[in-house]
């Protein structure tokens, strides 16, 4: 065998010189200007024979969407707008209000925490999930009473009276 030679697998030989139908061909990064087509199970004995790897091939990874941290960072953002205003209402005497305000701020939490997470694990907006759990988790109302509970109880006996 000399150099340049192409290189006919063992299967091909038995068949007389067929492909089976099995096998999956794609021509070499070249375009094919006389260069044999490559078995993919070839590639990575090809890749070690050259000592080099193709850096023109595209990636066969996609680049994914950051939509879902982009919008879990947006609702952790807008739960602690409302935790805010819930805070303003319970400031000004309306103890009900405020306290339903909770509820639909601790469901929005929990929401923007899950879809942080997901971006986070997920590779779907890394850094933006990731900035929406710690925010959805420090504007959780549940979380701030236990936090001023162990901290600060005094505070709240201020609020009782």
């Amino acid at each position: 065998m000399t150099r340049g030679e192409p290189v006919t697998p063992k299967s091909q030989q038995r068949t007389g010189g067929r492909r089976p139908a099995s096998s999956t061909r794609r021509v070499a990064p070249d375009g094919g200007r006389g260069v044999r087509a490559v078995d993919r199970s070839d590639e990575f004995a090809q890749l070690l024979r050259t000592n080099t790897v193709d850096v023109d091939r595209p990636s066969s990874r996609a680049r994914r969407s950051p939509v879902v941290g982009k919008v879990g960072l947006a609702l952790a953002v807008a739960s602690v707008a409302v935790d805010a205003s819930a805070f303003a209402v319970f400031m000004g005497g309306e103890v009900d209000f405020a306290g339903g305000i909770c509820f639909v701020v601790v469901f929005l939490t929990v929401i923007a925490a899950v879809l942080g997470f997901v971006a986070a694990v997920g590779g779907l907006g890394r850094w933006y999930g990731v900035v929406a759990v710690f925010i959805a988790f420090a504007a959780n109302p549940v979380v701030i009473v236990v936090v001023l509970v162990v901290a600060a109880p005094e505070v709240l006996t201020q609020f009782g009276s």
